[in-house]
């Protein structure tokens, strides 16, 4: 379903599966033209104006995928209506597969960045290793989240349009157009809270800084499990009540 539902996004255009690669690849050549070459930015003071464009799209990568995670879950059960009344398709698998979904561009995107890193002096370290296990936690904690959003949408039919709000706010909360070091102290604490940051963070220490990720995402990949589990188990008992709104 999820390699079903890639080809339909991409069905009738004209470079088909290319667009996988041409998407990511024209925001970083943009990135690159906008911040490193007109505003002549950097991401650390002191740094190389060239850097900006990998330190935002090193972020944005795992944002974006968990954005559209939760957007797609959002309206997995309504585009659905059909399969989910007449068939006894299990509801859960449709939020599941839009969470599914997003690993191809995710995955295309790292590949991206990983050789445009290198081409600019960003040499690969062993920690790369531990990027799979970043995808793979990023994963984890939007299919926490997107059966609890593919409920709530079919109840809450308000959600459609707040969702996209509380997203943009969580894209300003996160550091992703800015280093956490340039967030006062009296707001730090805040941000840090956000597990979002974790990941962004440890994506770029991983890619960028041949860094090690902070500690803390142990404490994340814990509490998304208990969350995918007590989430699956109310989305287990609500699924049916739910068809009654479709």
């Amino acid at each position: 379903m999820v390699r079903r539902d890639t080809l339909l996004r991409l069905k009738g255009t004209l470079l088909g599966p290319l667009w996988l690669l041409a998407q990511p690849l024209f925001l970083l050549l943009v990135y690159s033209f906008v911040f490193s070459g007109i505003l002549k930015v950097s991401f650390r003071p002191g740094g190389d104006t060239g850097d900006f464009a990998l330190y935002l799209f090193a972020a944005l990568i795992p944002f974006s995928a968990f954005q559209d995670g939760l957007l797609r879950a959002g309206g997995s059960l309504m585009e659905n209506r059909d399969l989910l009344l007449k068939t006894q398709m299990p509801p859960a698998v449709f939020p599941a597969v839009a969470t599914m979904g997003t690993l191809v561009q995710e995955v295309t995107g790292l590949l991206i960045l990983i050789v445009a890193a290198w081409l600019m002096g960003y040499v690969p370290g062993v920690t790369l290793v531990l990027l799979p296990l970043l995808v793979a936690l990023r994963l984890l904690l939007t299919f926490a989240l997107a059966p609890l959003v593919a409920l709530l949408s079919v109840v809450i039919k308000d959600l459609g349009q707040l969702l996209p709000m509380l997203l943009t706010a969580l894209f300003f909360t996160t550091p992703i157009i800015y280093p956490l070091e340039m967030v006062p102290e009296e707001y730090r604490s805040i941000i840090e809270a956000n597990p979002i940051t974790w990941l962004v963070q440890s994506y770029r220490a991983v890619i960028l800084e041949n860094q090690w990720p902070v500690s803390d995402l142990a404490v994340l990949a814990i509490a998304s499990l208990l969350l995918t589990l007590l989430i699956g188990a109310l989305f287990m008992r609500l699924q049916h009540r739910a068809k009654d709104f479709l």
